[in-house]
């Protein structure tokens, strides 16, 4: 469980973790590795970041992500790997939901969004 954080102002994870950019949080299970499951992140503010929360893990792996406040550059939640990820109930920096003009967007497949907060949680 990923609880109750600010996080701002990271760098990019490199090498055997790396990620599309500066990250806010990071899952994965590196090349190869087993799936990962039962992560949750709940009540965090990610904010200045391109990537909030990047999760790259194989299926079956999952993750929840609920009442987050996603306020990156770009990217609320990037998924590769084939992990599926519940990002249900997440403020997306607007009220118009993950991908609107202003709000952070979803990269990558897998990921289940509605609904959304209409205000920071």
């Amino acid at each position: 469980m990923i609880v109750g954080n600010t996080i701002s102002g990271n760098g990019a994870d490199l090498f055997d973790t790396a990620t599309p950019g500066l990250t806010g949080i990071n899952v994965n299970s590196g090349h190869g590795g087993t799936p990962i499951t039962g992560t949750v992140m709940s009540q965090n503010v990610i904010k200045g970041e391109d990537g909030d929360a990047v999760i790259n893990t194989p299926a079956p792996a999952s993750a929840e992500l609920h009442l987050n406040n996603l306020l990156g550059k770009q990217t609320g939640i990037h998924v590769s790997g084939g992990a599926t990820v519940d990002a249900t109930e997440n403020w997306w920096g607007c009220s118009g939901g993950p991908g609107a003009n202003g709000c952070a967007g979803v990269s990558g497949a897998g990921v289940l969004s509605t609904p959304w907060l209409t205000k920071p949680f």
